[in-house]
Order: structure tokens, then C-alpha cells, then sequence
């Protein structure tokens, strides 16, 4: 009974993951900030995906080149202006710095366009607290799904790095410590890997094809190395992938590996998992990118965001291979393991067809 109810358990478990990201899956979203303070003044360069903020403000008919949305950019002035107001604010010591958006651009980063907005804050003085709060596409526009807002800031002799995301909206200047910061951008890579479910189900792909915790290891090791090969190169600037060719790549090294436990052919696990590990980093390293400009702060925090993942894909060991063990050693297992294994390449098919023909 015991064996039955991990049984059921798992196959609910990867329903209900595949459930959720099949009904509403979006691209996850990824903004730059560079924030200068001058005097009483506060530059503040913000970079967001065009499509995404296209769809929050309403930028009109679909633009299909850079001129275009250069001029859709500037034709939507105030309506950006007023959109962002409440959204990215500066303020010292309590008081709210004055907003102005004083330009507009179109840019590429990674393959995409951003718009490249140029705001300016004049502040009551220039000493004090400062402090930054930032909700663009807050969660209840529907317009993207997991933003992150990577900030380079400089105030006076206070300068370093922070990252705003679902579950911080709030910082001070001042406050940010390399510890602090270490342990943000570790949470970061937690939560990147255990809230983009296309990896979650890689991993329990590898699960169900491993019988024991010593293939595991070797699958889950190669893996390791091979996303983190390709996260430090696309993050060092070495490399740089569309996502419009890694997300169906993505989805279809999912299928590609549920298939091959369902055909027993396992044979060259190891070379496939590196393979597709190197496609996955390149997914990490969406969510990460920040200069190409080589500095110990960027190195920390790339080793935050990798030790954090590691530490995500442990959590998800932990919590599912005991049960796909438990299901093994039953009267029911192949039948079990199959029909888990079938569930796990149907939502990477999917997601494949998905991202492939319909985005």
C-alpha cells in the first residue's frame, strides 16, 4: 500500500507540475537597471524586454524591426512615464525623488530587443538613505511570469549589485553586503531551478531512468558540469544563444531522455546528459546575464546563482528519488516507472511543439 501511494503520489506530482506550466507558460522575463547618483540627481537606465513591456503598456500594432519600435517607444512617452512612476521609485530618506523620462532606445541583449529607458530623479538632497522599490510586471498584469531586474548601482562610495525578482521589491543603499548579496543571488538560483519546471522534469526524467543511486550520481554529476560550463561562458560573454532555439531544445531534451527510459536504451546516458546539460545551462544563464565587463563582484555572484541552483537540484533529489526507489522495489514497478516516464515525455513533446510552432 505504501509503494501504491508513492506511485500515485509521483505521477500526481508530475500532473500537477506539468499541468501548470502547460496552461500558462511564459518565457521567463529578465530586466538590467544602472543607477547613478549625482548630487541630488539619480540616473536610472532601465532595460526591459520590448515584447514583454509592448504588452503592459500597450506599445499598439506588433513592430517588426528596430525602427519601428524605436518609434513606438517614443510616440508611448507619457504613457511609459506614467506606467512607471509607481513602479520604479527612487527615494531618499522617505521622500520620493521626482521622475522623468528623459529617453528611449531599442537595444539587443542576448539575441532580443529590449527598450532602453532613460529616466532621471531629483531628489531633496544629496545625502541620506536611498532607497529603490521596483514592481514592473508585477505578477497580477499576466504579462510575464518570474521577472528579475538585475541592478548595477552606484551611490556616492556605495556601489555594487542586487536583483530585484517575485519576492523582493524593496532595497536600500548601504544595506547590501557581499554576504547579503551572496545569499540573494544563491536564492536566486534555488529558485530558478526549482520554479522552472522543464528542468525540474529533466531531473526527474534522469531519476526515473537511474536504478541506482550510484548511476544516479554519475547522470546528475555529468549534468552538473555540463550546465555549469555553459552558464560561465554565456555569462563571461563567451557564448550567446536565442532563446527562441534553446526553450524548444530545452523541451525536447525532456522528451528525448523519458524516451530513451521507456526504450531501455541507456547505453550512452552519460554523453546525451552533457549534451542536453549544456542546453540547459544556457537556460540558466537567461535569467543572469548582467556586463561583459569581467569584475570580482560578477564572478561572486555568478558563483551564488551556480551554488544555488546545485543546491535546488539536491532539494528535488532528496524529496523524489526515495520514492521513485520505493516504487522500484514493488510488485508494480515496471508498469509504474513506465507509465511515470510516459507522463514526463508527453509534457516535454508538449512543451516542444509548444515553443516551437505556436510562440
Amino acid at each position: 500500500m505504501r509503494r501504491l501511494l508513492a506511485f500515485t503520489g509521483l505521477v500526481l506530482l508530475l500532473f500537477t507540475l506539468g499541468a501548470t506550466t502547460a496552461s500558462a507558460h511564459v518565457i521567463a522575463s529578465t530586466g538590467y537597471s544602472t543607477v547613478r547618483q549625482t548630487g541630488s540627481q539619480v540616473t536610472y537606465q532601465l532595460s526591459l524586454e520590448y515584447a514583454v513591456l509592448a504588452r503592459a503598456v500597450d506599445l499598439g500594432a506588433p513592430a517588426t524591426d528596430d525602427g519601428q519600435r524605436a518609434q513606438a517607444l517614443d510616440a508611448a512617452k507619457p504613457k511609459l512615464e506614467e506606467y512607471l512612476h509607481d513602479r520604479v521609485v527612487v527615494s531618499l530618506d522617505g521622500a520620493a525623488c521626482e521622475p522623468a523620462l528623459e529617453s528611449t532606445s531599442v537595444g539587443q541583449r542576448a539575441e532580443k530587443p529590449y527598450a532602453d529607458l532613460g529616466l532621471i530623479y531629483s531628489c531633496p538632497g544629496d545625502s541620506g538613505r536611498f532607497q529603490l522599490r521596483y514592481d514592473v510586471f508585477a505578477e497580477a498584469e499576466a504579462v510575464a511570469d518570474d521577472h528579475t531586474n538585475v541592478v548595477e548601482y552606484s551611490f556616492g562610495d556605495d556601489s555594487g549589485r542586487t536583483a530585484f525578482d517575485r519576492s523582493r521589491h524593496d532595497f536600500t543603499v548601504g544595506d547590501n553586503t557581499l554576504a547579503s548579496s551572496s545569499l540573494q543571488f544563491g536564492k536566486m538560483g534555488v529558485e530558478h531551478i526549482l520554479l522552472g519546471l522543464d528542468h525540474v522534469l529533466f531531473v526527474v526524467a534522469l531519476m526515473l531512468g537511474a536504478t541506482t543511486f550510484r548511476s544516479l550520481l554519475q547522470v546528475i554529476s555529468m549534468f552538473t558540469v555540463a550546465h555549469s560550463v555553459t552558464l560561465v561562458s554565456t555569462l563571461l560573454g563567451g557564448i550567446s544563444v536565442p532563446a527562441v532555439i534553446v526553450e524548444p531544445l530545452i523541451a525536447l531534451s525532456i522528451a528525448f531522455v523519458a524516451v530513451e527510459n521507456l526504450l531501455g536504451s541507456t547505453r550512452h546516458r552519460l554523453p546525451v546528459v552533457f549534451g542536453f546539460g549544456l542546453l540547459h545551462g544556457l537556460g540558466f544563464a537567461g535569467s543572469l546575464r548582467i556586463t561583459d565587463q569581467v569584475s570580482p563582484e560578477l564572478l561572486v555572484s555568478l558563483l551564488s546563482f551556480n551554488v544555488g541552483i546545485e543546491a535546488g537540484q539536491a532539494m528535488l533529489l532528496v524529496a523524489v528519488f526515495p520514492l521513485v526507489l520505493l516504487i522500484r522495489r514493488s510488485r508494480l514497478a515496471v508498469p509504474a516507472v513506465r507509465t511515470a516516464t510516459g507522463v514526463v515525455a508527453a509534457f516535454g513533446l508538449f512543451w516542444f511543439v509548444e515553443r516551437f510552432f505556436l510562440t
